[in-house]
């Protein structure tokens, strides 16, 4: 059973620490680290991570880029693996391949600019074409 509870004080902490941001109190390398304790406090005390990023999503923060947009995309969502299939990187079949234990080591939560979801794609089949391992995924 998960501890919701720290989810949501840890969503909370987010909100906070998005206001410093914003006021200019803390920098980009500041909140996004921040953001990165409150993820690691909520999986030590059984919670769910993405009750604890949920206001970052809401308040349109990219996962990658940490820019505000108006509109995010789940990087999990394959809806659009048909245009993987026809993008000339040989047998790939689809994007759902891509973990999210990787994903935690680039991402403060699931939802990403449509200029990160498509770098981060792009960076995915070159990896998988050149037989490399998700270890070694680079993005910018």
């Amino acid at each position: 059973m998960s501890n919701h509870e720290i989810g949501e004080a840890m969503s909370s902490l987010g909100t906070d620490i998005i206001e410093l941001y914003e006021a200019g109190k803390i920098s980009k390398e500041a909140a996004r680290s921040l953001i990165g304790s409150c993820m690691c406090i909520v999986t030590q005390y059984d919670g769910n991570e993405y009750e604890a990023t949920e206001s970052i999503a809401e308040a349109g923060y990219c996962g990658l880029c940490f820019e505000k947009h108006e509109y995010l995309s789940d990087v999990f969502n394959n809806d659009d693996d048909e245009d993987i299939k026809n993008s000339g990187y040989g047998d790939i079949k689809s994007f759902s391949g891509f973990k999210r234990t990787v994903s935690r080591q680039l991402l403060l939560h699931d939802y990403i600019c449509p200029k990160c979801r498509a770098e981060l794609r792009r960076s995915y089949l070159e990896m998988k074409k050149n037989n490399k391992e998700e270890a070694e995924l680079k993005i910018w």
